[in-house]
């Protein structure tokens, strides 16, 4: 694999440079830039926020750099970001491969361009703590959802279900977005972008079981159980339940694994693509990362939840001045050495960025 020079992606490309001053621990310098007319200088300074009350951000320019290799490839990321045990983080990224993210956020490494990993759309990626570590990918281009280990080699592939009138109809689109393993030992997948089901797998066997539920919600408004898109799944092991993110209706449904309703959560506006949990300081948070506003008043922006309800919005774009945060597809949060940090990444035109917690 080739070393090639570092690119800050939302800020950097080929023209007139420009100083920008970021602050980061131990460092007061000024990180240089060269900015286009297409990735304008940022309004961000070392004092620039996002976010509100105890929650708020900034942009961590450092940390955002990504190899040529990798980075020639973000505009197309769908990825997720699937948290290891280690604290390593992966994310497939389309037309280019399988992606780690080392624990400190320092390192970035394209693992593996194997057919199945660079070729398809990958979109969304979910760690699975059996077997020494495996990934799941949902590939809604080619109808499948590949399992893989944490070299990116493939060890399990789902193709279609055939499990009720909509999949038995081959005229009827497959496309699934996103995925994950309950305590149940079945995989939950998200048909996202065709049927809007949401449909059980057993991952060893690779095959579907016939049990589904869901479907595409009708006319405007919410309803329980049924999906605008439901683009993104995770399941929370405090109650056994699943969180889908049901993402024009911009709300999160959380269901039983037999897909009863049990509540929903708001997301303010935004259309929201995936979530994920994060614990720190003995609570635990709700990432949520949003493709845009309803109606796309607003570029895409991140929200982070406390017991369901919104408490604070981070706003790449608006705040920070990150011009090609325009939508953000997915974003998860981490903690190194007891410090939270937001990552985030944008989909045409592409970004990946590390927001750094703001202590008073």
């Amino acid at each position: 694999m080739n070393r090639l020079r570092p690119l800050s992606l939302c800020l950097t490309t080929l023209l007139v440079a420009a100083p920008v001053a970021f602050a980061h621990p131990g460092h007061d310098h000024q990180d240089r830039f060269l900015v286009t007319a297409d990735a304008p200088a940022p309004v961000s300074t070392a004092d620039a926020v996002t976010g509100s009350g105890d929650l708020q951000f900034r942009y961590r320019a450092d940390l955002s750099e990504l190899p040529e290799e990798i980075a020639k490839g973000i505009k197309k990321a769908h990825g997720g970001f699937a948290k290891t045990p280690s604290g390593e983080i992966y994310f497939g990224l389309e037309g280019t491969g399988l992606i780690r993210l080392s624990a400190d956020l320092t390192t970035k490494t394209l693992v593996s361009t194997n057919d199945a990993m660079a070729g398809g759309a990958l979109h969304n990626t979910t760690y699975l703590d059996r077997k020494g570590g495996m990934l799941i990918l949902p590939d809604p281009a080619r109808g499948r959802v590949y399992a893989t280990r944490l070299d990116g080699e493939v060890v399990a592939t789902l193709g279609r279900p055939e499990v009720n009138d909509y999949y038995k109809n081959l005229d009827n689109a497959y496309r699934p977005t996103d995925a994950d393993m309950a305590s149940d030992g079945v995989v939950y997948v998200c048909d996202g972008y065709a049927g809007r089901y949401v449909l059980t797998a057993d991952l060893d066997d690779e095959k579907f079981f016939d049990r589904n539920f869901g479907g595409k919600v009708q006319g405007a408004g919410r309803t329980e159980g049924e999906f605008s898109t439901n683009h993104g799944v995770t399941f929370d092991p405090t109650d056994d339940t699943l969180l889908i993110a049901d993402r024009e209706r911009q709300w999160i449904q959380r269901v039983t694994l037999a897909g009863e309703f049990v509540e929903g959560f708001d997301t303010g506006g935004g259309d929201v693509c995936d979530v994920d949990f994060v614990d720190w300081k003995g609570e635990r948070l709700l990432v949520a990362g949003c493709l845009k506003s309803g109606g796309g008043a607003e570029p895409g922006f991140v929200q982070i939840l406390r017991d369901g309800k919104v408490v604070s919005t981070l706003k790449p774009k608006i705040d920070l001045g990150i011009e090609l945060f325009q939508h953000i597809h997915n974003a998860a949060g981490v903690v190194v050495d007891g410090k939270l940090f937001v990552l985030c990444y944008g989909w045409n035109p592409g970004c990946y960025a590390v927001l750094e917690h703001v202590t008073e």
